[in-house]
């Protein structure tokens, strides 16, 4: 059944004049409750409801009838509270305006008594006594019980049945039941199944899609941020209403931190948050936090593995999160998932993490207004030439820090055969003077295959500039960035002796060493001395102790 209809039941229920009993089963978090409240504000409004006073109780920490009885009393409005800011829960100031209520109603019934036949009045010399009195007060109208489910021990299902049973029949009540029935346990549930028919006339089962939750929770959209909290919301198929709401507060939080960044990077963020808030609220139904933090590669290798990965679980993760379009944290990811685990928020941490990522999407944008100029050339049959290399040389100049150097030589010589007037050298100096990289990068691109002779003698020329004293760890990270080498480099680096290479791996710390393996695994790759020598100091690592033999196999070995 769907929410609408769901809803139409609902409003029918609040103005049919018969006094029915309604049941809203569902889930915790559902917004059963929600729903419920939102409607009955609604009606009332409206004027469109019947009866004209209502009570709410929740059956959470009541221990008796009497508790249960005691509480409708104390917590039933009239339809004022609903067009005022009276609160609905019961107050010292609204149980005393009761008060002389119930005085002028026991002196009616003393009265009526007492001409009959001569009794002895019982003394009311406590509160307690007169709310058990008040409860006479308690007809003609609404009433809905909450946390059934949760309900102590010492309270009969079955008895609660039997008042709502009374409510109805004998004093002429509406009655609505909220409940969760998954969690009912032994002879509460045989008594909820047995007794369900007998009492309700209006069983409902509140199950939303994500979809209807995020209908339910996020009612403005016309906030920018709202409407992506509902996109993911969907896509993860989150029905939980109170997770929806705590994302809500979430990301309004993080949208205060990270006014006046680029949009991107606030929808990034609002993207990974509901992801993790996701996984930290309903730890049963989102992938777990270490898959997502942890494993990214996972999400698409699973999926390559077919029928024969045994783990149907981690298949559904990596399906829902290949969905979601998510390939694992960035910076500014990690600290908004410790933002959201302890609640604490490190700003600071957070804008600067976000300047990084803002920098990156600026060099994202280079390249994309790169290679839309070349589109220029490739997706027409247009007499524009004139067009296309002025905006070539441009982008050279202004992309050149993403502009690779076969790029740039492919720029170069289409710059040329089309007749370009300018002076090529200067354009590839203007390239040179806006890069920041080290020897390797020059080297690399010097050597590269059927390079443009102006680019690779430029290149050439900037290499030489370099004093040939590198460090091997410096030319190992070089390599590992660039993700190539020259020959002249890897002989260099087959110059180095074992002990070299130990003194160098056992002297680096952090992202650097991760750097200089990898670069040792591309240099080894290539050169079979190299490797040798490679294999011979991760030996000779892995015997010094069981964590670095752990560490050589994990580090090296297993991506050779």
């Amino acid at each position: 059944m769907s929410i609408e209809m769901i809803k139409s039941e609902i409003r029918y229920f609040l103005t049919e004049e018969d006094r029915l009993a309604l049941c809203l089963n569902g889930k915790w978090g559902t917004g059963k409750t929600h729903t419920w409240k939102t409607l009955l504000i609604e009606a009332f409004k409206n004027e469109n409801v019947s009866p004209s006073k209502y009570a709410y109780v929740s059956l959470f920490g009541l221990e008796s009838l009497g508790d249960v009885r005691r509480s409708l009393f104390e917590n039933t409005k009239g339809s004022t509270a609903f067009k005022n800011t009276e609160p609905f829960e019961a107050t010292t100031s609204g149980i005393l305006k009761k008060l002389p209520f119930l005085v002028s109603k026991w002196r009616e019934w003393v009265g009526a008594v007492t001409r009959k036949t001569p009794i002895k009045i019982p003394l009311i010399a406590d509160y307690s006594s007169l709310v058990e009195l008040g409860f006479l007060s308690v007809q003609d109208q609404i009433v809905c019980f909450d946390d059934l489910e949760r309900m102590s021990e010492n309270l009969a299902l079955k008895d609660v049945l039997g008042l709502i049973s009374f409510l109805k029949e004998e004093r002429r009540c509406k009655v609505v039941l909220l409940l969760n029935s998954e969690v009912l346990e032994g002879q509460n549930t045989k008594d909820f199944k047995n007794q369900l028919e007998k009492v309700i006339d209006i069983n409902l089962v509140f199950s939303p899609t994500a979809q209807e939750a995020a209908e339910i929770a996020i009612s403005d959209t016309a906030i920018a941020s709202h409407e992506w909290v509902k996109e993911c919301v969907v896509k993860l198929e989150i029905s939980n209403i109170r997770t929806i709401f705590k994302l809500l507060r979430i990301v309004d939080r993080l949208e205060k931190i990270l006014d006046g960044y680029d949009k991107r990077i606030l929808k990034r963020a609002i993207h990974s948050a509901c992801l993790y808030g996701f996984a930290l609220y309903q730890p049963r139904d989102a992938p777990s936090v270490k898959y997502i933090l942890n494993q990214p590669s996972e999400v698409y290798s699973l999926l390559s593995r077919g029928t024969k990965e045994k783990n149907p679980r981690k298949i559904r993760w990596s399906r829902l999160l290949k969905e979601y379009e998510y390939h694992g944290p960035n910076a500014l990811d990690i600290a908004i998932f410790d933002s959201i685990r302890t609640g604490v928020y490190d700003e600071a941490k957070i804008k600067e993490k976000a300047q990084t990522l803002f920098q990156q999407l600026s060099l994202d944008d280079q390249y994309t207004s790169f290679k839309e100029i070349w589109k220029i050339y490739h997706d027409s049959f247009d007499d524009n030439a004139d067009e296309f290399t002025t905006k070539l040389k441009k982008s050279i100049l202004d992309c050149a820090a993403v502009i690779s150097p076969s790029d740039l030589s492919g720029s170069i010589e289409a710059l040329k055969l089309l007749g370009y007037k300018g002076d090529v050298k200067s354009l590839i100096q203007g390239y040179i003077e806006k890069r920041n990289d080290g020897k390797e990068f020059w080297l690399s691109g010097a050597s590269m295959k059927d390079p443009d002779p102006d680019v690779a003698e430029a290149f050439a020329k900037k290499a030489a500039e370099f004093c040939d004293d590198l460090k091997l760890q410096d030319v190992l990270t070089d390599i590992a960035r660039s993700k190539k080498c020259s020959k002249e480099v890897f002989e260099s680096i087959d110059k180095h002796s074992v002990d070299d290479f130990y003194e160098m791996l056992k002297s680096t710390k952090g992202e650097a060493l991760y750097l200089a393996i990898e670069g040792l695994i591309i240099a080894n790759d290539t050169m079979q001395s190299i490797r040798e020598k490679a294999i011979s100091v991760f030996q000779w690592i892995e015997r010094e102790s069981k964590i670095n033999h752990l560490r050589a196999k994990t580090k090296f070995f297993d991506k050779l």
